[in-house]
């Protein structure tokens, strides 16, 4: 036996047990929100919010058959490489957040699933709870919802709905509006390049957007490259063309 497995052991038994911990105390509330079918209502009417909310911005909702496949698959590398073979939830990263949330700072450690974090984004669940049970009942709360957007919604829909719903940064909502905020022009107008710049910036939407140009936003956008290449979206030779390539970002 390793040294490493009685820890491992540890672990996962402390996970479990909070788990336990945290699952009990909502069994009614999500039952009562599963009878009632206030979540189902929830996320079918969220097309419409997102409409209503992108025509605020004089922007339009692009549908899955106009999103560049640039879009599509750097959000998906980069986010969920996965994204076409789960139901939306990865629950050994469910799992870690838990345990690290009770034991350490209980902030947001990623883990997220594309599914979750538009399931997050629809009903309005913070990030970053300092409570470590509120934390964990809002992760619950997520992954419920997850479960009805992955059953309500097809895999395009979803990725839609998440590139036309996802903060960007600068005030730009939507990767339409996040098109012409960064590079002045419409979202087909964008270069290889622009569009894989863009599926970087959600992740940490009002540090990239601070400094778009900046070490940390090209940083991240050459993280977005690397994971395109290790997952097969470009070749090497695009890859090494895209960290040469000229972004023009508008500053």
């Amino acid at each position: 036996m390793s040294n490493k497995t009685p820890k491992i052991l540890f672990l996962t038994i402390l996970t479990l047990f909070l788990i336990g911990i945290f699952l009990n105390p909502l069994t009614a509330l999500l039952g009562s929100i599963i009878s009632s079918g206030v979540a189902q209502k929830t996320v079918i009417a969220y097309p419409t919010f997102v409409e209503r909310e992108i025509a605020k911005e004089q922007s339009t909702v692009i549908p899955y058959a106009y999103l560049p496949s640039c879009a599509v698959n750097g959000i998906i590398s980069v986010e969920d490489k996965r994204f076409y073979y789960t139901n939306g939830i990865d629950i050994v990263a469910v799992a870690r957040v838990l345990l690290k949330s009770f034991v350490n700072d209980h902030q947001d450690h990623g883990g997220s699933t594309i599914t979750q974090q538009l399931a997050r984004r629809i009903i309005s669940e913070p990030r970053h709870v300092a409570n470590p049970v509120l934390h964990a009942h809002g992760i619950i709360r997520v992954l419920y919802y997850t479960f009805i957007v992955n059953t309500v919604f097809s895999k395009h829909e979803i990725l839609s709905l998440y590139l036309n719903s996802v903060y960007y940064g600068r005030g730009a909502t939507g990767i339409a509006q996040a098109a012409r905020t960064y590079f002045h022009t419409d979202l087909p107008h964008l270069t290889f390049g622009q569009c894989v710049y863009l599926t970087g910036l959600p992740q940490a939407p009002s540090v990239f957007g601070n400094n778009p140009g900046g070490k940390r936003a090209m940083d991240r956008y050459r993280h977005v490259v690397g994971t395109m290449l290790r997952n097969g979206y470009i070749s090497a030779k695009t890859a090494d063309a895209l960290s040469q390539e000229k972004l023009f970002i508008q500053k």
